[in-house]
């Protein structure tokens, strides 16, 4: 490594680095992108894949392909130092990629749910409530928590990046502080 750091240090960074890609294992990641992204985005130089495998203890082969993810998702941006060595730096505005990441993968997602839930509350409709397999209630609460999810995704994109991270933590302090 090229700052020193006490190994205390090193081992809270490390286990950080764990939490958050186990935290985004549940947005469809691997636990490596989030272990990696975490090392960056803290990190007051830009690192290589060699310093990479370092600091996580993992393999060359582990780390070169979630870089290349990272890297097309717009999370990380590389560099070369003029060594030939590729380094690599966290996006400037991490905000924004995610939002981009929400419309790419949890818009569609949401949006595929509600073409199926339409596609079943037509034919439930067709049968009448006597006929049909399904608890009316339950259905349209159902209809309402995917309409509820399409709100709430579309109001977090919708706003703009400096105003949805503001806002956003402070909601969470409060939250915090309750």
């Amino acid at each position: 490594m090229t700052i020193q750091a006490d190994l205390s240090e090193i081992h809270k960074l490390r286990a950080l680095s764990e939490s958050v890609g186990d935290f985004i294992r549940y947005w469809g990641f691997r636990r490596i992108h989030g272990e990696i992204w975490t090392q960056v985005f803290l990190s007051k130089t830009s690192l290589s894949g060699a310093e990479l495998t370092q600091r996580l203890e993992v393999s060359k082969s582990l780390v070169s392909p979630a870089l290349s993810e990272l890297e097309e998702y717009g999370l990380i941006i590389m560099t070369e130092d003029g060594k030939k060595t590729k380094r690599y730096s966290a996006a400037p505005n991490v905000v924004s990629v995610i939002k981009d990441i929400l419309k790419e993968r949890e818009a569609k997602i949401i949006a595929e749910a509600q073409k199926q839930f339409e596609a079943l509350d037509k034919i439930h409709q067709k049968r009448g409530d006597q006929n049909s397999l399904l608890e009316t209630t339950r259905l349209e609460e159902l209809g309402q928590m995917i309409s509820l999810a399409q709100f709430a995704l579309g109001f977090v994109i919708g706003q703009s990046d400096q105003e949805s991270l503001n806002y956003w933590t402070e909601e969470a302090m409060k939250a915090q502080s309750e």
